[in-house]
């Protein structure tokens, strides 16, 4: 599983409480507590989540490859992708066939792929809430 690095700021005594939890054996780490308290937040609030994709929402690790673009073109069609989580466009994407073929990408997570891709349709790239239709 691909993850991302995250600052937190936690209060002192916040943090003392995460220390006690791994000490006493409960946790392995200050980050398995955290994970553990986020994973019971994103649970307890799945409906939010299930609101807000509505079903057309690609969920989790997601590859853009070479192979659906070029069959998008072939169809005419442009994409609008939705993704939450982690959308990866393949490196053998070019600039010219995303520009053809990608029509937005609205991403609660995050975006990778080539440089020059993203350079090139970085104005098409929805991120977290914003222009969000319900």
């Amino acid at each position: 599983m691909e993850t991302e690095k995250v600052c937190v700021n936690l209060a002192a005594a916040e943090l003392g409480k995460i220390d006690v939890l791994v000490a006493e054996g409960l946790y392995a780490s200050r980050t398995d507590v955290i994970r553990h308290g986020l994973r019971y937040v994103l649970d307890s609030n799945e409906d939010a989540v299930r609101r807000v994709t509505h079903g057309g929402a690609r969920i989790g690790y997601q590859i853009l490859s070479n192979t659906e673009l070029l069959a998008a073109r072939a169809a005419k069609r442009r994409l609008a992708l939705f993704v939450v989580g982690v959308l990866r466009i393949q490196a053998s994407v070019t600039p010219e066939l995303a520009d053809e073929t990608i029509e937005r990408i609205r991403i609660f997570g995050a975006v990778r792929g080539p440089a020059d891709v993203l350079k090139l349709i970085d104005d098409r790239i929805l991120r977290g809430g914003e222009n969000l239709d319900h």
